[in-house]
């Protein structure tokens, strides 16, 4: 798994870096600073088919990311983790407007698999 970032906006693989904030190595977006790999960003290029796509894709996986974590207190000290998944999620769908696109159905979403769901086939729980 490889990071590169030229800095230049010359490549797709730049642009969506720069887009998302994801241009230091081991200083990402991702909860505990973590960055996407260039082969993810790579995958998100192909199946979104521009890089402007790309950049709305990753916003939601973000998002996604980042809603998983709990707001939490210890004596003044707050993270408030759903806003950062609440800007993100803003930030998807702007991309998606200004690349005429709709928002992913579901994109990094909780499946259920409780044996009542219609999320799984009967096979896979």
């Amino acid at each position: 798994m490889t990071f590169t970032y030229l800095g230049t906006l010359a490549t797709n693989l730049d642009k969506v870096r720069f887009y998302l904030d994801d241009v230091t190595e081991n200083s990402g977006p991702q909860p505990g600073g973590g960055n996407f790999t260039d082969e993810e960003i790579g995958g998100l290029l192909t199946a979104e088919g521009s890089w402007q796509k790309a950049v709305a894709a990753g916003f939601e996986t973000l998002a996604g990311m980042w809603s998983q974590y709990v707001d939490t207190s210890i004596g003044p000290r707050r993270q408030s983790y759903s806003q950062t998944a609440q800007r993100y999620e803003a930030l998807a769908k702007t991309w998606r407007r200004r690349s005429g696109s709709h928002a992913r159905a579901g994109s990094r979403a909780v499946t259920r698999v409780d044996g009542y769901s219609d999320d799984v086939a009967a096979d896979e729980t």
